[in-house]
């Protein structure tokens, strides 16, 4: 070591004498030899990369496996670079028979599929199951498996950030198509705000706007409220609130408390946070029964927040999607047993024992215990379950993970290594007598649907079928920021317009905004979000009244005209007794309202805000 410390001083006392002899040329060629060193530590770790990712072996073998693989040619590199698609384009499309189709699109179920997919990326029913690239190993959306995979081409990019400068192209003709797209979001901006509707609270958006940038409520006067367990509340409704960007902390009934994609960090990744969180992790409740976490992006799985809540001792489960524990465990040093990691459709059961009035402990912090690891829609295990659940002592909650349309990535090497989804939760309380039962109705299961970070699908009916296999949901959290452009943005985000859809599509009761006035992701302003979905939710309420008032009066007709035909049968048959004004619209207008769409309960809490969910009565 001390040999070392002096060739380094000699070499650095070298280099000194060589810049004061030859000035500034000096230190340009003292600068020159360190680029030359870091060029080649640069290729080094290039080639253990290189290697890891191939299994060992030298660069050139790994570069010539990487060059079949993909079997790109001088076409292949250019269309990527013009933002053609991913570099492997080799997904095999297949018919319902599993045989591979010779052209680019199949139908499958009655859905088309413009893109490459494989037969084993869905069930026997259709729905999407957990799939992989079966060159790269990496994930992807098996509907969309090339243009939502996160790799929108280097020139897609540049139009993006030098826009200005594509502009001065397109004039000049030399610039190329920007992609068509939906662009619902600019188009109801540009069509004016109009009056501004009232936000949850009673503020309006200018207002809102205003009140976003000032300091939240410290959460001494948040976290009462909604974390007693004596609120009358407690056993019958899901409390949620809004920490910021897609943190939320949710109470369920049976006494749950969850944690989403926890982020009180002031950066992620280059981008500086707005305004501070709502609260900090020193302000949450002891106990946080499980963290989930949608994906791993810096703005939803955060390192330095991840190292504090493991410091504070406060998480007992972290349920995650995969390839996701690997990393919990390996940068923050998460236990393994604490970590329950899943696939799509696939969830576990948490119970916990609820505080009975009797209890020599009551004040005694109950911790949770995971049961076992259940598949969605399996008839045969719910069947089974019900019956265990007959007279269950114990509050039971089951996590369920869902699909979702994004990517992952964490650098430049690790795109799509790790899985990404939404999350659906359902809660039972417990049928014993407890403290924490305020109610002696039969205690229902609760439902909550957290939608990570997610774009709208624009052929396949993903989250309908999250709605029809999971839903519907008591309460949903919704992501509607971070979707400007539209061009490049659509495939991993949603804008206000299609969160309404989503909402409408999982068949929740109600929902509340996340993901937008937190970190500048895209090139919309802050304010815009919820101001383009209020005027959207009102937009969709009125068309459905117009419908339901159109389908009511025809089916009233209708109706009457049938009771009026019975009605003459009967006289004509010499029942005298009969009377018109008996007739009356009756149960065809009932049958029809319950058919129609329910209104759309979409709300925007300001930063700190509570929302509950409806009570069913």
């Amino acid at each position: 070591m001390q040999q070392r410390r002096i060739d380094v001083t000699h070499h650095a006392k070298s280099s000194m004498l060589n810049i004061r002899s030859h000035g500034r040329n000096g230190k340009r060629f003292l600068m020159s030899h360190y680029n030359a060193k870091k060029r080649v530590y640069a290729r080094r770790r290039l080639a253990r990369q290189v290697a890891r990712l191939n299994g060992g072996g030298s660069l050139n073998g790994a570069l010539e496996r990487l060059r079949l693989r993909y079997a790109l040619g001088k076409d292949g590199w250019r269309r990527w670079l013009e933002g053609g698609g991913a570099l492997s384009s080799n997904a095999v499309t297949t018919s319902a028979d599993g045989v591979p189709a010779s052209n680019a699109t199949t139908t499958w179920k009655g859905i088309t599929l413009t893109e490459p997919a494989q037969h084993n990326w869905f069930d026997a029913e259709g729905y999407p199951l957990t799939s992989r690239d079966p060159e790269t190993g990496r994930f992807v959306n098996p509907w969309l498996s090339e243009s939502s995979n996160g790799e929108n081409g280097l020139k897609k990019f540049l139009r993006w950030k030098f826009g200005g400068l594509f502009r001065v192209m397109d004039g000049l003709g030399l610039g190329i198509d920007e992609g068509s797209g939906d662009d619902t979001a600019k188009e109801a901006a540009a069509k004016g705000l109009g009056e501004s509707p009232k936000l949850n609270g009673g503020l309006n958006e200018r207002q809102y706007s205003m009140q976003s940038h000032k300091t939240p409520a410290p959460a001494s006067d948040i976290l009462p409220s909604m974390l007693n367990t004596n609120n009358q509340h407690s056993q019958e409704t899901i409390q949620l609130t809004w920490i910021g960007h897609s943190t939320t902390i949710v109470h369920l009934p049976g006494n749950f408390i969850i944690l989403t994609d926890p982020h009180f960090s002031n950066y992620a990744g280059p981008k500086r946070r707005n305004d501070p969180p709502a609260m900090g992790v020193a302000d949450l409740p002891d106990m946080i029964d499980c963290v989930l976490i949608s994906h791993d992006h810096m703005d939803h799985l955060d390192y330095w927040s991840i190292l504090e809540l493991i410091d504070s001792n406060k998480v007992k489960f972290w349920v995650v999607p995969l390839g996701i524990k690997s990393w919990l465990m390996d940068r923050a040093g998460v236990s393994p047993e604490d970590i329950v990691e899943l696939e799509w459709w696939e969830g576990v059961r948490i119970s916990k024992e609820p505080k009975t009035k009797d209890s020599d402990c009551i004040n005694k912090v109950v911790l949770p215990e995971v049961e076992e690891l259940v598949r969605a829609f399996d008839t045969t295990a719910g069947e089974e379950q019900q019956c265990k659940r007959g007279d269950s002592n114990k509050h039971e909650l089951v996590i369920t993970c869902a699909p979702a349309q994004h990517w992952c990535s964490r650098s430049p090497f690790d795109r799509n290594r790790r899985l990404w989804c939404s999350w659906a939760v359902r809660a039972t309380p417990s049928t014993a007598k407890s403290i924490e039962t305020t109610t002696h109705s039969q205690p229902r299961s609760h439902s909550f649907y957290f939608a990570g970070d997610t774009g709208l699908p624009p052929e396949f009916p993903l989250h309908h079928q999250i709605g029809d296999r999971l839903g519907p949901f008591d309460l949903a959290a919704i992501p509607i920021g971070a979707y400007e452009p539209n061009w490049f943005m659509r495939e991993s985000h949603c804008n206000p317009a299609e969160a309404v859809k989503i909402h409408q599509a999982v068949r929740a009761r109600r929902s509340v905004a996340i993901h937008f006035d937190t970190f500048d992701l895209a090139d919309e302003p802050r304010e815009e979000p919820p101001q383009l979905l209020l005027k959207e939710v009102c937009r969709v309420n009125v068309e459905i009244a117009r419908l339901a008032a159109e389908v009511v009066a025809v089916a009233d007709q209708v109706d009457m005209a049938t009771q009026l035909g019975a009605l003459e049968g009967q006289i004509g048959a010499g029942d005298t007794e009969s009377n018109i004004s008996e007739v009356e619209p009756s149960s065809v207008v009932a049958e029809v309202v319950e058919m129609l769409p329910p209104l759309v309960d979409f709300e925007v809490v300001s930063r700190g805000g509570s929302i509950e969910s409806l009570p069913r009565n």
